[in-house]
């Protein structure tokens, strides 16, 4: 058992917040992405990392619950070793995770999906040391699609399940008046279209959420690590 100054300095930071590109090619949702993370890291004691899911090599789940079994093994999944092996390393060293995709069909890409599907060891059902290893980390949810209203928002709330099954906590717009979503991030590439990988820099309301969803990630996570430390003052 670590002893309460081993984890009050786990707890001081730095904190980590992963995020994820679900796009198939490099533009517009990167885009957004940095423009997220490089806003966490304006508060004090965050750090950032990023993924991008078309550089990784990752399996269908097969919806075989081997890994919901006793197992001798400390693998998430049993039966493939693929890029799922480090990134699980790296959603249990984060303290928040952003998920940035484009829409496709009012929701996330076939990557996104494939990945979100590959979390199943992290549930509260799996077994091992996997088991509810998001449970209470800070979401934040990016979407971008080719019209202003063209699916941002259900792309998003697909996003909010992934979080909620894992028992995370969930953050939107934050405090601002005008977000443009409340949801998290619904940007767009029009007037021109996501055939160009940086039309999105034209959608400055895109962008201001970007940054406030960064910020707000950041601050919860903050907030979070600090309730964590008075809990264990409390009990030492």
């Amino acid at each position: 058992m670590l002893s309460y100054m081993e984890s009050e300095q786990n707890m001081v930071g730095p904190h980590k917040i992963l995020g994820i590109s679900g796009s198939p090619r490099k533009g517009n949702t990167e885009i957004l992405l940095d423009e997220a993370l490089k806003s966490a890291e304006t508060l004090g004691g965050i750090i950032t990392e990023k993924i991008y899911l078309r550089k990784m090599n990752i399996n269908y789940c097969s919806g075989c619950f081997k890994c919901s079994e006793e197992n001798e093994n400390d693998f998430g999944c049993q039966i493939n070793r693929d890029s799922m092996d480090k990134i699980c390393d790296q959603l249990k060293e984060c303290k928040g995770l952003i998920l940035a995709t484009p829409v496709y069909f009012g929701q996330v890409t076939a990557q996104m999906k494939t990945f979100m599907d590959r979390t199943e060891p992290l549930l509260r059902y799996a077994k091992g040391p996997w088991r509810c290893t998001l449970r209470n980390k800070i979401g934040g949810a990016i979407a971008v699609g080719g019209n202003r209203n063209g699916g941002q928002e259900t792309t998003n709330q697909g996003i909010h399940h992934f979080f909620f099954i894992h028992d995370m906590i969930v953050v939107g717009a934050g405090s601002d008046e005008r977000p443009g979503c409340y949801l998290g991030v619904g940007a767009t590439t029009h007037p021109r279209s996501g055939r160009f990988p940086d039309a999105v820099k034209e959608d400055e309301l895109g962008l201001y959420a970007a940054r406030i969803l960064g910020k707000r990630v950041a601050e919860v996570v903050q907030w979070n690590e600090r309730k964590e430390n008075q809990r264990w003052q409390r009990a030492c």
